[in-house]
């Protein structure tokens, strides 16, 4: 059994570990979403769709110590900004580290997201990765994972390529093809008994294609609150059910 109980680690990792192998990559909780860039350290990816509009607003605040809190699947969970960095010329706010569990590996996941003229891009750092006493390294990557400036039914889309390397063993490489709608805009959702007038909904679709094995789908719905941020992450596939629901948050 899989253990998942981190909302970031569901958005980053989901696909990529979801995926089977000799050796078991890291499990997840928070999957993740840009332009036709190459900016996503040692991994590769490019994406494409609506380019849109101006910003419609905050869907995503990012200020230091902002702080959210989900029950996830039944265990609390916390996504914290820490500290910002700029990368090629881009500002990005990071999140306190968190940490990824599966059935035979765990490592450390560090994250930041970057907003651009309404584009919200989650990027992860390369994964260092324990499995079993085996160590390894999974190269991070950058994906959109939102764009509020595109109408209901605007999509987005891109790939990523990720290179999981243990000691002694060959490099195990696999790309994953994902594509974004907004299902909704300007909706009303009560969650935990607070009621969010102003929220974007978005379907992320993510297939994983690992040599060898079958290709890994998993569906992805995020809700995002404006002034807020997620209120609420599901993913489904490949085995997979989990449920995010923001509990409470602390803005600056």
């Amino acid at each position: 059994m899989r253990k998942i109980n981190n909302l970031f680690v569901f958005m980053m990792l989901v696909v990529a570990f979801a995926s089977c192998s000799e050796v078991e990559p890291l499990d997840p909780v928070l999957s993740g979403q840009v332009n036709s860039e190459d900016d996503n350290q040692s991994g590769s990816g490019s994406s494409g769709g609506n380019s849109g509009g101006a910003s419609s607003g905050d869907y995503w605040p990012t200020a230091i110590n902002n702080e959210w809190t989900y029950n996830s699947n039944g265990t609390p969970s916390t996504m914290k900004i820490i500290a910002t960095e700029t990368v090629n010329g881009q500002l990005y706010y990071k999140f306190a580290p968190q940490n990824g569990n599966g059935s035979m590996s765990s490592g450390v996941v560090n994250t930041s997201v970057n907003k651009n003229a309404g584009v919200y891009k989650l990027k992860t750092d390369d994964v260092v990765i324990d499995a079993g006493g085996i160590s390894g390294t999974q190269t991070g990557y950058e994906y959109i994972v939102l764009k509020d400036n595109i109408p209901v039914n605007g999509t987005w889309n891109g790939s990523y390529t990720q290179t999981t390397t243990y000691t002694g063993i060959p490099p195990i490489t696999f790309t994953t093809n994902y594509v974004g709608t907004i299902l909704e805009k300007g909706v009303s959702e009560t969650i935990n008994n607070e009621v969010f007038t102003d929220v974007i909904k978005v379907k992320i679709d993510q297939t994983s294609n690992v040599p060898g094995n079958p290709a890994t789908t998993i569906i992805s719905e995020y809700w995002y609150a404006k002034n807020v941020g997620i209120i609420k992450a599901t993913n489904i596939g490949s085995g997979l059910n989990y449920e995010n629901i923001l509990v409470d948050y602390m803005l600056y």
